[in-house]
């Protein structure tokens, strides 16, 4: 059986009853409303806005009004049962500006009263690879930042992607390492592999973790290839540090097949003290199943279906029949109740153009205790901002209320659709959700009272998508901040109706205040993209890598051949 933990919490509370009995909360202000035609009318249309069905906005209150209350209800249940109409209009006020109102006109953005101090630290030029590029687009993936040379100082992945107008190539392009940093003189160097250094077509996403068991960061990087039909795939990436520097064990220790790897996380599935490795593959020409590698607690991995460990056929099977898909951007290790073992977080997708998806959410497994999951023990999430068009990035975990329950900062972008619902565009916007772990593993969302408004005036299709959320402590106040990395930059123009909010600062109680873009980007266009903090500093401090684009710009056709990567830091440092 089927255990939907969020929707009957949420269900409990939206049928939470006044003093006299059972009625829904759209029965307990109907009579009231329903003379009031504005106010109707604003409910009516902050609900159809929200995705939940209210009909005409005619300010007529009507059964399809009330059900669309009892839905909102259900989906954002109060701390307490709606006593009078006013609550009811409050909150839906709260949660429409939560989505739509700007960020730049609540008041709480910060200011300091430093100037940022920032330095160009190197360039990137995919011509320097042997790669002619005239004219193309080089896209720069910032990966990851780890340790892999053991000296407390991180190191920066990067993936470099070539486009010509604007249409992914397959061409294979070296990796990267960005060395040095600390020195503000930093190298870019290529990552040795058996007889080369290591290129791929498009690596999608990095998993740091110390797989060897010698104290130093390695890191699997999940690779995709050739974005666009026929989706070929390619071999996945194995680096493990060793006592004469990083080594490729990509073609020793982990399958070789090209499967088409969207995403992977590590973490210590089975209890036995080494890091495994879950991989979420997506809908390919080579036709993988999602699989898990176990560490045999050296760095060498053996492949198992996921499928083996989660007896959840009807929602972990990618290929579930001709023409449906249960596929999943990628997935998350997470300990969410604190017994040391990783719950399994499957991140949604958006439907692709070949295959209907069969799966409309974000799901949590949760640990056995012996390294296998259940549906029978699974809670879904509320990952629907952009209703069954929402793409979950990422997830991160931590405690933000101090209850001792992790809570959940979910990263989210989507697709532009025409108005028949079909997708007509590429994955754009970003969305920060946060869910509140209660008892009993239920998660609340609490975005719209944790977090800055995120109803941005540039319009969606100029908000490149959002990819990861990292949490750290920027002001060393003893709290976690927010970091959002995706390829836009802080602003396209000296606007804030033209700017996005990449960092948080937690006010030490789990509630965030937007960092003024201005201030990150020192009044200049077009910069501070890919955010991602670090051990950056001499000493190893916390400080922010980020780049402009490097090119040829404001000409017929723009030329972009890499990245000018810039250091900042947030402190006095």
């Amino acid at each position: 059986m089927l255990v939907n933990k969020i929707h009957i919490f949420a269900l409990a509370a939206a049928l939470c009853t006044t003093a006299t009995g059972s009625s829904a909360n759209s029965s307990l202000f109907g009579d009231d409303l329903k003379n009031d035609e504005a106010v109707v009318l604003q409910l009516q249309t902050q609900l159809n806005e929200l995705g939940f069905d209210a009909g005409p906005t005619d300010g007529a209150w009507g059964r399809r009004t009330a059900g669309a209350v009892d839905a909102f209800t259900e989906r954002f249940p109060p701390v307490a049962p709606f006593s009078e109409a006013s609550a009811l209009i409050d909150r839906l006020q709260l949660i429409h500006d939560s989505w739509f109102a700007s960020p730049f006109s609540s008041g709480n953005l910060i200011t300091p009263q430093k100037s940022l101090v920032s330095q160009q630290i190197v360039v990137s030029d995919i011509r320097s690879d042997g790669i002619a590029c005239e004219p193309c687009n080089v896209s720069t993936f910032v990966l990851g930042a780890g340790d892999f040379d053991g000296d407390q100082i991180d190191e920066v992945l990067l993936g470099l992607h070539v486009s010509v107008n604007f249409r992914n190539q397959n061409v294979p392009t070296s990796m990267m390492i960005i060395d040095r940093i600390e020195t503000g003189n930093a190298e870019l160097l290529k990552i040795p592999g058996a007889t080369a250094s290591i290129r791929r077509v498009h690596e999608r996403e990095a998993a740091i973790a110390d797989f060897n068991g010698d104290g130093i960061d390695d890191f699997f990087i999940a690779a995709h290839g050739l974005d666009a039909q026929p989706f070929p795939g390619e071999q996945n990436i194995l680096v493990l540090s060793s006592p004469t520097g990083l080594q490729d064990r990509s073609d020793t220790n982990i399958p070789q097949i090209n499967d088409m790897s969207h995403g992977a996380d590590a973490g210590d599935i089975d209890g036995d003290g080494d890091y495994d490795i879950v991989v979420m593959t997506n809908d390919g020409s080579e036709k993988y199943e999602p699989y898990v590698l176990f560490n045999d607690g050296t760095g060498a991995f053996e492949m198992q279906p996921l499928a083996s460990i989660v007896d959840a056929p009807q929602i972990i099977t990618l290929y579930a029949g001709r023409n449906r898909a249960n596929q999943f951007s990628s997935a998350r290790l997470l300990d969410l109740n604190n017994d040391a073992l990783p719950e399994l977080l499957l991140l949604r997708s958006d439907p692709s153009e070949s295959r209907q998806h069969t799966n409309t959410t974000s799901h949590i497994f949760w640990n056995s205790g012996t390294g296998t999951f259940s549906a029978d023990n699974m809670t879904n999430l509320p990952t629907d901002r952009w209703s069954s068009v929402t793409f979950t990035n990422d997830a991160e975990a931590i405690d933000l209320d101090g209850d001792g329950l992790m809570d959940l900062i979910l990263t989210q972008s989507t697709r532009e659709t025409n108005s028949s619902g079909e997708i007509i565009g590429n994955w754009h916007g970003q969305f920060i959700q946060i869910l509140r772990q209660a008892e009993g593993g239920y998660f609340v969302d609490e975005t719209a009272e944790r977090i800055w408004p995120q109803g941005y005036s540039l319009p969606l299709n100029e908000i490149h998508f959002a990819d990861e959320t990292e949490l750290v402590d920027l002001d060393e106040d003893g709290d976690v901040d927010i970091v959002t990395r995706s390829f836009s930059p802080a602003m396209t123009s000296l606007s804030l109706d033209d700017a996005i909010i990449q960092i948080g600062i937690n006010d030490g109680n789990g509630h965030f205040a937007p960092l003024n873009p201005r201030w990150l980007s020192a009044n200049q266009d077009y910069r501070f993209r890919s955010p991602l903090p670090g051990r950056f500093g001499p000493d190893g401090q916390t400080g922010i890598l980020s780049y402009s684009v490097y090119g040829i710009f404001n000409e017929t056709t723009d030329i972009t051949w890499g990245a000018d990567f810039s250091l900042s830091f947030l402190s006095n440092h």
